[in-house]
């Protein structure tokens, strides 16, 4: 079975990844379960498309956002679809919090980007709680790959802050990464292209912000050569990130267009070039930040730190920068989340890529025995710990705690989690997805699992405590049809 994500090769110089608009579901980060949140009343953020390609505008100078993809464009374009309307997020800090500023739908998270396709090169090294490989677990599975193999937080004791040990969840392997948060601009730093000036993001209007969305991977900050920035080592220069909803699709497409040299960074101002200077308060792009990780990385070789965390950064010793320069061959993963409506609770995450087949709770070979297996024993270990022997492992601490053997997402390891692993869609367990599950999910249509645990938590597909319309949306898409005579 497939994870349901396809990445889709338009051209040499633009890569698309889609991701099944029917997986959106809440992840739950708070102390203690119960702050406030409302899906009815700010939109979970749906991750639709991704696509990385290299960007020619037609006028960089009037609007950098027309124009097509070409391998020889000199400027990468990102752009994420989000299903529904979303407006740019407001401040999350517990001092100035105001998610809701710019509308009720705002959305969060991060774009990560790996360049060189390097696992052992760039990362978190402060806060990786907040990243794909911190929080991927909670969607009931791990993903596969070299990229996370050893590196996905299983559980919350993986946030130990100890860069030598496993799982090294800092070592994601990003250079830089699209952080979507509040405090990236201000009210004065938007431009309203369409739509009125109340400063509410509203269905069909565009705005370019401009703002320092785009951001080298902050593990490479004590060890840079870089100046300018907000602190020693930072690069993340102003650019420009374009939140815009169509009225016809109903999505809401965000596109950030960077630079990937510095005479395409002078040519959206009519200036002439400068040469690399470590520098992003001038000139900045992609191949300034590659080179000054290269020299960086040739000085910490000469003279090195003695701190374990400089690995991050000397797999650049050596590396020009020219060879990294292809957005498509970029390797990149997301974590796309919503605000809470109370400060001092971070984010409920809700849609990730690349996705990951619930149940696959050992990251090998799809879902097999073996992950039923592991849960069953998981269970058999744990079931006493708060106190009680009842067939199931309670998390303490969660939802900050969490498992990945807990594939609902519900705080309990227990037999309904076995199920999961084993049904995936295949709710009388004949071998097959076909109408008779379909009949099944019907009959549970309204469950919630908060209402007690029963049967129809095996219809509840994408696992997000209730039997609802995309769950029908799941079954469409895994039904097989009947087998046998």
């Amino acid at each position: 079975m497939g994870s349901g994500h396809a990445a889709v090769a338009d051209s040499p110089a633009v890569i698309t990844y889609r991701d099944p608009s029917y997986d959106v579901v809440a992840r739950r980060t708070d102390a203690g379960g119960t702050a406030e949140f409302d899906p009815q009343a700010h939109r979970l953020a749906n991750l639709h498309e991704i696509t990385l390609g290299r960007w020619a505008p037609f006028n960089p100078q009037t609007d950098r956002f027309a124009g097509e993809y070409a391998s020889g464009g000199g400027y990468a374009r990102l752009e994420v679809v989000l299903g529904g309307l979303h407006n740019p997020p407001g401040n999350t800090d517990p001092l100035a919090f105001s998610p809701f500023v710019y509308g009720d739908h705002p959305v969060y998270g991060f774009i990560e980007i790996d360049v060189d396709n390097d696992q052992e090169t760039g990362g978190e090294l402060d806060a990786p709680q907040y990243r794909y490989l911190g929080n991927i677990a909670r969607f009931g599975g791990i993903p596969e790959g070299d990229a996370f193999e050893h590196r996905v937080a299983k559980s919350g004791s993986a946030f130990d802050g100890v860069f030598g040990t496993m799982p090294w969840v800092e070592r994601h392997g990003e250079e830089f990464h699209l952080a979507l948060l509040g405090d990236q601009f201000s009210a004065e730093d938007i431009e309203i292209v369409t739509g009125d000036a109340d400063f509410t993001f509203e269905a069909g209007e565009t705005w370019n912000i401009a703002g320092t969305w785009f951001h080298r991977a902050h593990g490479f900050e004590r060890y840079s050569l870089a100046m300018g920035g907000a602190v020693p080592g930072e690069y993340a220069p102003v650019c420009m990130l374009r939140f815009a909803h169509d009225l016809a699709s109903d999505v809401t497409t965000l596109s950030l267009i960077f630079p990937l040299t510095n005479a395409a960074a002078a040519a959206l101002t009519g200036v002439n070039p400068q040469s690399n200077n470590h520098d992003p308060s001038d000139q900045a792009s992609i191949n300034e930040a590659l080179q000054d990780l290269s020299a960086s990385a040739n000085f910490i070789s000469m003279f090195p730190t003695g701190e374990p965390e400089e690995a991050i950064i000397l797999g650049w010793d050596g590396r020009g920068p020219g060879g990294y320069l292809q957005p498509a061959a970029w390797r990149v993963t997301a974590l796309l989340g919503i605000s809470y409506a109370v400060p001092g609770y971070g984010f409920v995450w809700t849609d990730a890529w690349p996705n990951v087949l619930r149940g696959n709770v050992n990251g090998e070979n799809g879902v097999t025995y073996d992950d039923a297996d592991e849960v069953t024993d998981y269970i058999a270990s744990h079931d006493a710990v708060d106190g009680a022997h009842d067939g199931q492992a309670v998390i303490a601490g969660f939802p900050v705690e969490f498992d990945n053997h807990d594939l609902n997402h519900d705080g309990a390891v227990d037999t309904l989690d076995i199920w999961l692993v084993s049904t995936v869609g295949d709710l009388d367990a004949d071998s097959d997805v076909d109408l008779a599950d379909f009949g099944g999910i019907q009959l549970c249509a309204g469950w919630i699992a908060a209402a007690g645990a029963t049967s129809c938590g095996l219809a509840d597909l994408n696992a997000d405590g209730t039997v609802s319309l995309p769950d029908f949306e799941w079954w469409r898409n895994m039904a097989t049809g009947p087998v046998g005579p």
